[in-house]
């Protein structure tokens, strides 16, 4: 599975300490060829799983991912399209203006030239004749050098405008055909999002009717969690000898006082009844497609990818045992091995996972038990 992949892509990386000069000893690789080892263990149990129900899941997980992808895409083309419109506006005003100043240098040209075609072609010679006091026509003279190097002045800078008049006029020729480009991916990438919308529509329906008594429901729930506490475990091993940087502030020392990872509503707080006997392990916090969700404090991307049951989910360590979670997002934002500061962009909240509204789901991880965010988050 790609999940797991990404969880043997981490442990190379962990052979990289934080300046990147250090190679692994031999204990360290050891402990990632053992790692290595159950994580191909891990593959082969959870592949060997409901191969009907898997079916479902993996039709959903698909369409969840290419919608990721999707909206990914019309994000960033929406950036552009933004910017290339301000670069326009931009390119527009500058066009009037030269237009406007080459307006006005021609016509102080034109009536300079005139001036000077009444004098004729021996312009000198004739100030020289019509001057008797030699102060005057020293001064005459100079005035008249001063006008020759203004009247050169003036039709240089007139064509410099000209010049970049014409690249003004090119830059905004690109600029359209690059905003129409744009504007046609954007709606085409509509168009194929709307169709993933549908289809996954239809995936959760069959997927709630395979799971229509509480019974069924109920086991599902507990395979996505046991799937994720074995994922957890991997990963615990894996940053068990994790170096952190020397002025790094402890998780601990935040207890109380952490960030939310965004603004909403707790739908599902910590230790509520979820099916059954299964209990809520963390917050559901309701949220609109697309809000940004910030790390709650700093620490490294330990995975960065799709899990059953948690749609798109990251996973931050924060070293001495602590963890926290960010499931059900619309985008991933950091790939797994990355360094993330505290209150800085990870993802964007959504629905995927199965679920039927936008909400991210948040869990802390203390020493490999799941921890009541309640306790560590600031009070709002």
């Amino acid at each position: 599975m790609k999940y797991l992949w990404a969880l043997s892509i981490l442990a190379l990386n962990l052979i990289v300490p934080l300046d990147y000069v250090s190679a692994a000893d031999d204990q360290q690789q050891a402990r990632l060829e053992k790692l290595d080892r159950s994580i191909s263990k891990l593959e082969k149990k959870l592949r060997s799983r409901d191969k009907q129900k898997d079916s479902l899941q993996n039709e959903l997980k698909k369409v969840e991912v290419e919608a990721s992808q999707l909206k990914g895409n019309l994000r960033k083309l929406g950036k552009e399209i933004r910017t290339v419109v301000a670069e326009l506006s931009i390119l527009r005003h500058q066009e009037t203006d030269l237009q406007a100043r080459i307006v006005q240098q021609a016509d102080v040209i034109a009536e300079q030239i005139a001036a000077a075609h009444k004098l004729g072609d021996q312009e000198p010679i004739k100030l020289l004749l019509n001057q008797e006091n030699p102060q005057q026509l020293a001064r005459m003279f100079k005035y008249y050098d001063y006008f020759l190097q203004a009247r050169s002045e003036k039709i240089t800078s007139y064509m410099n405008d000209v010049e970049s008049l014409t690249e003004v006029i090119a830059r905004i020729s690109s600029q359209q055909l690059a905003l129409k480009r744009s504007q046609s991916d954007l709606k085409s990438g509509q168009e194929k999002l709307r169709g993933r919308v549908a289809k996954r529509s239809v995936t959760l329906k069959q997927l709630d009717a395979s799971l229509v008594s509480d019974k069924k429901k109920l086991g599902s729930l507990q395979r996505e969690r046991s799937e994720l506490e074995e994922i957890l475990s991997a990963v615990e091993e894996a940053v068990a000898d994790m170096t952190l940087p020397s002025n790094y502030k402890p998780f601990l020392s935040r207890k109380g006082k952490l960030s939310w990872p965004l603004k909403g509503r707790v739908a599902h707080s910590y230790g509520s009844q979820r099916s059954g006997e299964l209990r809520w392990e963390g917050w559901l916090i309701s949220a609109s497609a697309g809000t940004a969700v910030n790390a709650v404090h700093n620490g490294r991307i330990v995975f960065s990818n799709y899990l059953r049951g948690f749609g798109l989910l990251a996973i931050v360590d924060h070293g001495d045992g602590y963890m926290t979670l960010y499931a059900h997002n619309q985008e991933l934002l950091k790939d797994t091995g990355d360094w993330v500061q505290s209150n800085e962009l990870v993802a964007r909240a959504g629905d995927t996972g199965g679920l039927n509204k936008p909400a991210l789901y948040f869990e802390i991880r203390s020493q490999g038990k799941p921890a009541d965010p309640k306790v560590w988050l600031e009070k709002r």
